[in-house]
């Protein structure tokens, strides 16, 4: 066993070695993706780049007292600062002793115009404690991506939208609790709402309607490809879709906890005015349960 263990602590040197060396040999930062420290090659952070993805806390504080402006460096090819990067590596050590040193959470970057929090709030496997102490160093709950959008990226996200497209509750809740805009709505109708309803997160959705969520507003609009793109307008955009129209659209076992949260939010809307029965049922719906339910499918169709 002990042989075992000096040969893989040997390997891990080796490999750490062998990494170490292919990230001092010099890189088109065009082929990389923003997760990688070899951005700031060739750039004033870079000493605090290294130090930082090694977690060489030492270090971190001795280049950041001699030169305090690197700590907010931003690489040239996404704009990301070594905040940021600790929050897509999830290298909270890290992440904690840049925030200890001062680092700027309110920098977007120049690829999406993201900040540190957004960031934090965009993946479902991200660690929640990295948003609880950008809140608790003053980032913005309410913070949009900013600056000039790239051709086909269509979005500007907030934290709570960026949370809401990843369905963590624990999330969601935190930031409403830090009284995140619940009913904002950005120019390309995305909503904490609507996101959560694209992803069929319908414990999501119930949540949010019992904060506040306004579901009288279309959630999306759906588009008339009957008309040419040439004459779309405002006046003709699509077909306006409401919650209780994608909740028709909504195929799911009863058993299951989506169909369970999904009545939820239908018991929800017939308690304010909107009854979802009365919504007609989607003829691919009805296909659907055919095709499923053969010889029962009128009764899954009454309870859907």
């Amino acid at each position: 066993m002990n042989r075992l263990i000096i040969i893989s602590i040997i390997l891990l040197v080796m490999f750490h070695s062998c990494t170490n060396v292919n990230r001092d040999k010099s890189v088109d930062r065009s082929k990389l993706t923003e997760d990688d420290y070899r951005l700031f090659q060739n750039t004033p952070a870079w000493m605090l780049a290294i130090a930082v993805q090694d977690g060489d806390e030492k270090k971190i504080i001795e280049i950041v007292s001699k030169s305090p402006q690197v700590i907010n460096a931003q690489e040239p090819q996404y704009g990301n600062t070594l905040l940021m990067l600790t929050i897509i590596n999830q290298q909270f050590e890290q992440f904690k002793v840049l925030l200890d040193n001062k680092a700027d959470v309110t920098i977007h970057n120049t690829y999406n115009g993201t900040s540190a929090l957004i960031e934090a709030c965009s993946s479902k496997q991200y660690n929640i404690n990295f948003v609880r102490l950008l809140l608790r160093q003053g980032a913005d709950v309410n913070d949009i991506e900013c600056g000039k959008r790239r051709e086909g990226n269509s979005t500007r996200l907030t934290p709570l939208i960026a949370a809401s497209k990843t369905g963590n509750l624990d999330l969601i809740r935190l930031l409403i609790d830090k009284d995140a805009n619940i009913n904002y709505r950005n120019e390309f109708d995305q909503s904490a709402l609507s996101e959560s309803v694209m992803i069929g997160r319908y414990d999501v959705v119930i949540y949010l309607l019992q904060n506040g969520a306004d579901f009288k507003t279309p959630i999306f609009y759906r588009p008339d490809y009957t008309i040419p793109s040439d004459s779309k307008n405002a006046a003709n955009r699509g077909k306006a879709m409401y919650l209780v129209d994608l909740l028709r659209e909504n195929f799911s076992d009863f058993e299951t906890n989506e169909y369970k949260y999904k009545m939820q939010v239908v018991a929800y809307l017939k308690k304010n005015g909107i009854d979802y029965r009365n919504a007609p049922i989607p003829n691919f719906i009805k296909s659907k349960a055919q095709e499923k339910y053969p010889n029962n499918w009128r009764q899954y169709l009454d309870k859907y």
